[in-house]
């Protein structure tokens, strides 16, 4: 899917999103234990979505406003993330429950979120968000790797 560029780079955020997703459906396929996974959540959580969950509500989402039902839904996920990741997990059955919010989050993001701020933001608004620095996310390095 073409992205405008200024949301090219939170769009590429998402595939590392994507990619905790799927090596948390290894980690339950393996039964790993809900505490090892739960630790690199913390790490990922900390590294990658915070900074992104931030960049998101203080940028992008102000150009529809918290009002608009999608955003006000996303704000809604996002907070429910941060709370699951700061409660810690104690079992499979919480990672499972995160796992599929957060790739339901990137999804809705990718197909309806973005297309409605390409839609209805004007170009300076665009122009505005290229003019931002913006930390490109990377996977944080991590030891125990329980998915492989």
């Amino acid at each position: 899917m073409k992205r405008h560029e200024a949301l090219v780079q939170l769009s590429r955020d998402h595939h590392f999103g994507l990619l905790l997703c799927w090596k948390l459906k290894q980690g339950l396929k393996k039964e790993i234990s809900p505490e090892r996974m739960g630790r690199y959540i913390a790490v990922f959580f900390q590294h990658h979505l915070e900074p992104h969950f931030q960049e998101e509500e203080e940028t992008i989402f102000k150009i529809l406003g918290e009002a608009h039902p999608l955003i006000s839904e996303a704000l809604d996920e996002h907070e429910t993330l941060r709370s699951m990741a700061a409660n810690g997990f104690k079992d499979a059955e919480e990672i499972q429950t995160f796992r599929d919010l957060l790739e339901k989050h990137i999804r809705t993001e990718e197909r309806e979120i973005f297309p409605a701020i390409e839609q209805h933001a004007t170009d300076a608004q665009l122009e505005a968000l290229l003019e931002l620095p913006h930390e490109e996310l990377k996977e944080p390095e991590y030891e125990d790797e329980f998915w492989k």
